[in-house]
């Protein structure tokens, strides 16, 4: 019987020290912690599990064992048993400031699961993976930080690729995740001798939970600084001090740098006009505010050594704002952009609904007219609230682990990363350059034929109009019964009539004319979060309205081109991919702009293939649009009692 307890005990410690063990051993720990403190904040339950954790490891590592044990025994108090040892053996990162938020019970039952696990053992994916997990998501980003998903931070140290002997930072280390990754890589792909890896945060919390975890994952080079980066005079980020940068800044304009100092330091905190032939002069005077984004940008190209690499995560918004070309052209002039990377919009959801991609960038010698590679993810991993399984319980798609893979394959095998000539020196989104999917096979079969044709031709040879809609004011809702119509009201090629939001007869006639709406025009989604490229068709029972100014109104202009033919191409699966292609997403808005006239659509004119699918289509329309219509007319007929 001792004999199997033996072997029991054993075994749980194997399960403990197993990847799969830490995460849950974190898990347990983490919950444990919540659930027993009387602080609810995720940032402060971050500062006492970077304490559990160095202590724990300061008792396997530095000789305080015994004290360790007693204390688990209940002798002593956490101040005198545990925090005691950790400033003699952690003095960089435990100071006399240095309080668990817990109490000395909860501190104790919190230290007895983590002994379960030998954490000086635990490989960096390990530690990396559990704590992206847990902590991750709970982390909201008062401060604009947001935390990578574990398998876009892999595919971005998988591109960058550090090399032996070479010096890793992160400017915005948060809990060391890009760290960890860059010594993964080194581990899994058996390179010596590993680098340096160094992190700053200006989170104090973070900060040391990010060293915690570098202490026990490596026994490398490795620092972390809990100071303000983007302050120079702090020296925490010396020019030139890096061979890779990996980072994912805090972003958005609610936390612009307004310091006139650190604004001072950079040329992306001065103000620029742009001069002739499209180039931008930098001025003397700052701006008032900086998105720190920006300025994180500025201090990673200057961070690198020639030659360097970088991997950023920024907000789509940076990636096709004229306004801010100057930035690009500052970063052409310190290297080339090596490779783009076209993210999820959900992939800092639920934190966030911001739409970002990554630059990799290497300094040096621009390399003039390069053909850059370019991916597109459509998935990563999990959903807009943060859940990695479908209804089915089977994990969601994620594409960054093949895009991981794919990068380091010939050219020639690749089938996620493509060359493509960056046109635009201003407009460098991905998926605008990444290449149209092929069309699936019902859809090849249903266009054989048919020639390919832009809005912007259909409208050149007047086959075509496009008009804007409008904003009539909210005062103006509920004013009348003339229908208001809003992106919300489209579905299935329908309007759905909110009547609260309908307006009276000198609001319609303000707008009417202009709109000039009738049965047959098309409506198309151009703005918003979601529903952009949605359409529907208007019919004589509902033309009479007035239209929001998210919409852009098609109609067309004779015999040539029929209304139903164009509603049925603007769905086609193609279609709709090279719609998603040209939207541009500024923050949390999407937009197509003047992009909407690239649109490119199968003129499905005359007879083909396709024509049958086209009747049948007008058909259910049309009668659709009857059996409504007599449904009102019934219902408008009748008595309703109340």
């Amino acid at each position: 019987m001792r004999s199997m307890t033996r072997v029991a005990i054993q075994t749980r410690l194997e399960e403990a020290n197993s990847a799969s063990g830490y995460h849950e051993t974190f898990k347990r720990l983490y919950y444990h912690l919540y659930s027993n403190s009387s602080v609810s904040r995720a940032e402060r339950l971050i500062e006492d599990l970077s304490l559990l954790l160095l202590s724990k490891l300061a008792a396997e590592v530095n000789g305080s064992r015994d004290d360790f044990v007693a204390f688990l025994q209940g002798e002593g108090s956490a101040e005198h048993r545990i925090l005691t040892h950790l400033r003699t053996a952690a003095p960089d990162l435990v100071d006399a400031s240095a309080q668990f938020a817990i109490d000395d019970a909860t501190v104790r039952s919190s230290l007895l699961i983590l002994d379960e696990v030998r954490v000086s053992a635990a490989p960096a994916h390990a530690l990396g993976e559990a704590f992206q997990a847990l902590i991750g998501p709970r982390l909201r980003g008062e401060r604009g930080q947001f935390f990578t998903p574990r398998t876009l931070v892999r595919a971005m140290v998988e591109v960058v690729a550090p090399k032996a002997g070479e010096d890793v930072l992160d400017p915005a280390c948060g809990t060391g995740g890009f760290l960890l990754e860059a010594i993964r890589y080194w581990e899994e792909h058996n390179v010596k001798p590993k680098g340096h890896v160094r992190g700053v945060d200006k989170d104090a919390g973070l900060a040391r939970l990010a060293a915690a975890m570098l202490r026990i994952a490596y026994s490398g080079g490795a620092d972390v600084l809990a100071t303000n980066s983007l302050d120079l005079g702090t020296g925490a980020v010396e020019s030139e001090s890096a061979d890779v940068v990996l980072t994912n800044p805090p972003f958005g304009a609610k936390i612009g740098i307004t310091d006139a100092q650190i604004l001072g330091a950079y040329d992306f905190g001065h103000k620029w006009e742009e001069v002739n032939a499209g180039g931008w002069d930098r001025k003397e005077s700052l701006v008032e505010a900086q998105d720190p984004q920006i300025l994180f940008l500025e201090l990673c190209v200057r961070a690198l050594r020639p030659g360097g690499r970088l991997g950023i995560v920024l907000p789509e918004g940076l990636f096709g704002n004229r306004k801010t070309g100057y930035i690009w052209d500052w970063i052409r002039s310190q290297g080339s952009v090596t490779a783009l990377l076209d993210c999820p919009r959900t992939t800092f959801q639920p934190g966030t609904d911001t739409k970002t991609n990554v630059l990799f960038f290497q300094k040096g010698a621009a390399r003039a007219r390069a053909k850059v590679p370019v991916a597109v993810a459509l998935h990563c991993g999990h959903d807009r609230r943060g859940r990695g399984t479908g209804g089915d319980g089977q994990p969601l798609a994620d594409d960054f682990r093949e895009i991981a893979a794919d990068f380091n394959k010939p050219a020639s095998r690749r089938s996620w990363w493509h060359q493509t000539q960056v046109t635009d020196p201003y407009y460098l989104v991905p998926r605008f350059y990444a290449p149209q999917e092929a069309r699936e096979a019902r859809e090849v079969a249903l266009t054989q034929g048919a020639s390919h044709t832009t809005l912007r031709e259909l409208v050149d040879a007047r086959l075509l109009t496009v008009r804007k809609g409008d904003e009539v004011g909210a005062e103006t809702y509920g004013t009348g019964t003339i229908p208001f119509v809003r992106t919300s009201d489209i579905s299935n090629f329908e309007i759905n009539i909110d009547p609260t939001k309908c307006v009276d007869e000198p609001t319609y006639a303000r707008y009417a004319s202009g709109q000039a709406l009738k049965a047959g025009d098309v409506l198309m989604v151009v703005d918003g979060r979601y529903r952009i490229g949605a359409t529907a068709l208007l019919t004589s029972s509902n033309a009479r309205c007035v239209v929001q100014s998210h919409f852009r109104i098609l109609g067309t202009t004779g015999d040539e081109l029929d209304t139903y033919a164009l509603l049925f191409a603007l769905n086609l699966p193609s279609v709709r991919q090279g719609i998603r292609n040209l939207v541009f997403i500024q923050s949390t808005l999407g937009t197509l702009g003047q992009r909407l006239y690239r649109l490119e659509i199968p003129l499905l004119t005359g007879d083909g293939p396709w024509s049958e699918s086209i009747r049948a289509f007008r058909e259910t329309l049309v009668a659709r649009d009857a059996n409504l219509l007599k449904l009102r007319e019934a219902v408008d007929g009748s008595e309703v009692e109340l």
